[in-house]
This record gives C-alpha cells, structure tokens and sequence, in this order.
C-alpha cells in the first residue's frame, strides 16, 4: 500500500499532508474556531477531496453527513441550508487567505457551481487588484399580486449584492431606487448593468435576471432562478446565491461572438 505521504491532489499535485496542513490552519483561525458547523463543513468537503469521492459531495449528501438532515424527508429543494453555508465558507476562505491566510502557500477553495473543494499553490497576489470593470445593480422589481412579496425582493437584491461584491472582485454601483431610467455613460468603467424581477405564485418563486451591456443596451446574459415560495431569509440567501454562481460562471468564461439581443 503506497504511503499517504506520497499521494497528491489538485491540479497542482500538491501532497495529501500539505493540503491537511493547510486545512487544520484553517480551522485554528478565528473565522473557524468559533464555528464548529462552518468547521464540520470545511473539514468534510476537504476529507471527500482528498479521497476523490465527489458523488459525497453532492448537496443532498452534505445535507445528511454535515448539516444532519433526515433522509427520508429532507429535499435539496426545499431546504437551502447546503447553498447558503457554502456560500458562506466561499466568503469566509476569501477573506482568510485576503487577512491571516495572506502568506499560506496552499489555498482551499470551493468554485461556484460545484461543492468539491480545489487546492493550489499560491503565488504572491495582492487582494486589492483593480477590477476588470463595473457593473451597476438595479432594484429588483416585484411581479406579486401580494405586497409582503416587496420585503422578499428587496432581501433578495441586498443578499445578491453582497454576494457580488464579496466574490466576484469588480466594483458594485448601486442604482437609486425609483429612478425611471438607469444612468448610462456616467461611468467609463460600467461595462454592464444587472436587472432583475421577482415573480410568485401559490408555490413557486421565480427570480428573472439579466445582464445588460450599458455602452450598447444589449442583453448579454439572462437567466431564470426558481424556488420554493417562502420568504425566510435563508431563501432570500440561497436565490442570491445561486444567481451569483451563475453570473460568475458567465463572467469567467470567453464569450466571442457571442449573440446579443438589443433592448
């Protein structure tokens, strides 16, 4: 049987005891000393890395195995408590290695889309890079018969932009609420503009989302998010979160040539 000490992970191929090393700092930190749940979490999806199981990493597995969901009612679906702590360990593991994690050399991370932790080797970078470009966020509208449904709008619109700023590393310029008409060419820098509204019905939520090239008033991205209609705001958080995973998948990837439909 080979030794542990030689098996490696990662793109990198980073040796199994470096990336425990740099999990157990981890979890002797502040952010996750003091939190034994985001510690459990951390330190599961770190484990099923190591030993290549990702069908463990699945949300419904670490609903069960980390957040002790009962399998024989507990619904992804339904229960966002999967999405929304990993939203919030993606937060926590960005701001460590930006503060007491600034000279590690072997970075955690959790990819948007995925639950399966990466590991790599850091190089010197500074957490205050200039961002490529900005885009403004616009109030989300509500599409509801029932006024309550506003609240969840605007929850969903502060829990999306703090996701933002929080992950995707651009500058964030809000767009008043009220306003007719969102600013054009204020900024050089805005490259784009997001817009949403929330629609509802007797059992379903649904976020539509786009993302509008300001210099040409093209749509250069639009997507729909749909959950269960509940206005606690761990569903505000979940929604955010998902819509964030898929506009920095969108972000991140060439779009050459792409169509773009002129508004």
């Amino acid at each position: 049987m080979a030794d542990a000490q030689m098996q490696c992970v990662g793109r990198d191929r980073i040796a199994v005891e470096e990336v425990k090393a740099a999990k157990d700092a981890l979890l002797a930190s502040v952010a996750f000393c003091k939190s034994p749940r985001m510690s459990r979490l951390l330190d599961y999806l770190v484990e099923q890395a190591i030993a290549d199981c990702p069908r463990d990493t699945s949300e419904y597995a670490i609903g069960i195995a980390v957040f002790d969901r009962d399998p024989r009612c507990y619904s992804p679906g339904e229960d966002p408590v999967v999405r929304v702590q990993v939203g919030r360990l993606r937060t926590k593991l960005k701001s460590y290695y930006c503060a007491a994690g600034r000279l590690a050399s072997i970075e955690i991370e959790v990819p948007l889309g995925c639950y399966m932790p990466q590991f790599r080797r850091r190089v010197a970078t500074s957490c205050t890079s200039v961002p490529a470009s900005a885009f403004s966020i616009c109030p989300f509208k509500c599409v509801s018969q029932f006024g309550q449904w506003e609240h969840f709008a605007l929850g969903l619109h502060e829990e999306l932009t703090h996701l933002l700023y929080k992950n995707l590393g651009r500058r964030i310029i809000l767009e008043p609420s009220g306003e007719r008409e969102p600013r054009r060419q204020a900024d050089d820098s805005l490259g784009h503009r997001l817009e949403g509204s929330v629609h509802v019905d007797a059992e379903r939520i649904r976020a539509s989302v786009r993302l509008i090239e300001v210099q040409t008033g093209c749509v250069a991205w639009s997507e729909q998010f749909d959950g269960a209609a509940y206005m606690a705001i761990t569903y505000q958080e979940a929604m955010a979160s998902s819509i964030c995973s898929a506009l920095q998948n969108f972000l991140d990837t060439p779009h050459e040539g792409r169509p773009c439909l002129r508004l």
